[in-house]
């Protein structure tokens, strides 16, 4: 009999017998010939409909070609475990883990047509041994070093953020060197707290930021925990309660400006805080929660062994806008011990599509490279 195949198999590859046997190469790889089929055969879109869940075909993808697609890679709550995350659990977590499994999944990213952002939603840093030796090492903290070595694109601020006052995150965000990402909060002022006030003015604290990637603008805006005066030390820092007035004001004025894709970072200390915030907010499209610790993952997920029983939900769980727009809402457990990865495409008008991702584990497996240098 012909069959057709793929020549590695032709080759014996997998062990399979056909070792020998003559074939004949189309010229072509295989990978080019389901990218053709889908282009030229499927008209370049694979609907959830073509193929369902459960049903035959298996293959989906997220937008048709001219749509655009985002991988976002994101956390919260790296709280300062720099070296691992906590007693028990030497083989996961950590920064320099964190690091390389990041520049894995951004290699695997950067093969596919979707663009690529980090974000955190906040509380970077927290008192305990290693912001001590910080603390002792002086500026740039041991946590500005690792963060900035990770390159992201903004972050938000938490609550932690402030537990040793304005000057100390003043300090913290002063100490990056290379990659400057903006920290974003819409509804704190900083006017009364000239250290901070000096980093707004220079941009480095802003309501919101537009991130252009691979042509698309992107906007995110950020917001912080109305309850901060009360659980944290953000002296004469103005902290603004009407937290859903005051992002949808940056939305609008996001939209207006022609920024068709809105996300949402911020750090309200609970998931669900963030799933009734949806209700109140139009044109936001992803929202990544921070603060809860929550663990957002699907079946099938490999998880740190331990907290297979606390899954809270989904990745991601999907809320309902105030026009009834589904968004998802992501977060991840704090302490580098997940990268979240949400993969999503965006029609032509801005609005996403479909999305899928999951947690990322960080196992000691993956602990290499660079980011070693960011916990010497």
């Amino acid at each position: 009999i012909t069959i057709a195949t793929i020549d590695f198999l032709a080759r014996g590859g997998d062990q399979y017998p056909y070792n020998g046997a003559p074939f004949t190469s189309v010229g072509v790889t295989y990978q080019q010939a389901v990218a053709n089929y889908i282009v030229d055969g499927l008209g370049g879109a694979i609907t959830a409909a073509d193929y369902p869940e459960g049903g035959e075909g298996r293959i989906t993808t997220l937008a048709a070609p001219t749509d655009f697609g985002l991988v976002i890679h994101h956390n919260n709550d790296g709280e300062s475990q720099l070296v691992n995350a906590g007693s028990g659990l030497e083989d996961f977590g950590g920064v320099a883990r964190f690091g390389a499994t990041l520049d894995v999944r951004r290699r695997i990213s950067s093969n596919s047509r979707f663009g690529d952002i980090l974000l955190s939603s906040g509380d970077n840093f927290l008192a305990g041994p290693e912001f001590n030796a910080s603390l002792e090492n002086g500026v740039p903290f041991y946590d500005t070093i690792a963060m900035d070595m990770l390159g992201y694109d903004a972050i938000a601020i938490g609550n932690h953020d402030f537990d040793f006052g304005p000057d100390v995150l003043a300090d913290f965000i002063e100490g990056y060197s290379m990659t400057m990402p903006p920290y974003v909060s819409a509804n704190l002022g900083f006017a009364d707290e000239p250290r901070l006030q000096a980093l707004a003015d220079a941009g480095r604290i802003v309501s919101s930021t537009v991130i252009t990637e691979r042509g698309m603008d992107i906007g995110i805006v950020g917001a912080t925990s109305p309850d901060i005066n009360f659980i944290s030390s953000p002296r004469d820092v103005d902290v603004m309660e009407d937290v859903a007035g005051i992002v949808q004001a940056e939305v609008d004025a996001l939209t207006a400006s022609g920024v068709k894709i809105i996300i949402l970072i911020s750090h309200l200390q609970d998931i669900d805080e963030d799933v009734a915030l949806a209700a109140m907010l139009s044109d936001v499209d992803v929202m990544i929660a921070g603060g809860g610790d929550e663990l957002l993952a699907n079946p099938g997920n490999p998880l740190i062994p331990g907290e297979e029983g606390d899954v809270f939900g989904p990745y991601p769980i999907v809320a309902t806008d105030a026009d009834g727009a589904e968004v998802p809402v992501v977060t991840t457990p704090g302490e580098y011990k997940y990268l979240g990865e949400l993969w999503i495409g965006f029609d032509p008008d801005g609005k996403s599509t479909l999305w899928a991702g999951s947690p990322i584990r960080i196992q000691g497996a993956q602990d290499a490279g660079i980011f070693d240098a960011a916990v010497a």
